[in-house]
């Protein structure tokens, strides 16, 4: 649980920086991507396996394809619907991945955990207490926007789902992989996120300044990469109504981190409140136990 909520923190903090990055979004995911391959890549080299390598490889293209899901299209579908949505609603609309965390566990595991299900949408009421807009509601929101981040969403749940059922050879489901396999998370995210930056964006648009290549270096390597990795981590090590319900703790952290200096921004406190003690709430339903299955991990 510790290393989702340390996930959440570092994210909390980026949201400031994205806003303010000026930076075109497919500029952006790639190059966040590309920064974070480098840190884990390099792991793959020094850390080259002797076991069986049948085995061994297709532990690696499964890597590949949860990566190329959970951070490559997923960066691609959600930095488009800023084409069509403000920041503040793609940040609305981000709130659902709990519903989906637990659709695709569902789905997987072939049985629904009624606790989990309730924990989720109790953790997106905690989101959308911060969030909702107050006039309007969903009706004035883009459908084009509306389809990429709920597309976006349920990609990055999907990876969480996947990457949970992955495992070392002769390991069981939902042992922690080593350090050094995350790397293939990254080739498979730059093989989605390289080759479309590389068709949407042009020469002028990776001309950075200093402020930026600053920025760009931060969000590749910490939220992009260690926060990444720290969260797939956690995700092995809870049961899915819990990470369902962490999915929306950066919400409430990001405003309360907008709260604070240099940021100063205004919110109301009691809505912040509200959307605390529903999240957590929300958490003692996911992780209160009447046997060993309650949550509904999928570890034995």
């Amino acid at each position: 649980m510790l290393l989702l909520v340390l996930a959440s923190l570092l994210w909390s903090v980026s949201f400031a920086l994205i806003k303010s990055s000026g930076i075109h979004p497919d500029v952006l995911s790639a190059a966040r991507l590309g920064l974070a391959a480098l840190l884990f890549v390099p792991l793959l080299v020094r850390g080259r396996q002797r076991t069986n390598a049948m085995e061994a490889s297709s532990l690696a293209w499964k890597l590949i394809g949860i990566g190329a899901i959970q951070f490559g299209l997923m960066y691609v579908l959600v930095m488009r619907s800023y084409a069509f949505l403000a920041g503040h609603e793609v940040a609305l609309l981000t709130v659902t991945t709990p519903i989906f965390i637990v659709l695709f566990e569902a789905l997987l595991a072939r049985r629904v955990a009624a606790r989990a299900v309730l924990a989720a949408w109790m953790a997106v009421a905690a989101a959308l207490v911060l969030r909702w807009p107050e006039e309007g509601g969903l009706g004035g929101l883009d459908s084009s926007g509306l389809l990429l981040v709920g597309a976006a969403n349920a990609a990055w749940a999907l990876g969480q789902i996947l990457y949970r059922r992955v495992a070392p050879p002769g390991a069981e489901p939902g042992a922690r992989l080593p350090l050094r396999l995350f790397g293939w998370m990254y080739v498979g995210a730059v093989a989605v996120a390289g080759p479309w930056a590389a068709l949407h964006t042009s020469a002028a648009d990776w001309q950075l300044d200093q402020s930026q290549s600053w920025k760009v270096l931060y969000l590749g390597l910490v939220p992009s990469g260690l926060a990444f990795y720290l969260w797939n981590r956690g995700a092995v090590d809870v049961g899915v109504g819990a990470l369902a319900v962490m999915n929306n703790l950066k919400v409430p952290l990001a405003v309360a981190v907008a709260l604070a200096p240099p940021f100063s921004e205004s919110f109301d406190g009691a809505r912040l409140g509200l959307s605390a003690v529903l999240l957590t709430l929300a958490l003692g339903v996911a992780t209160w136990r009447s046997g060993p299955h309650a949550t509904g991990s999928t570890r034995p």
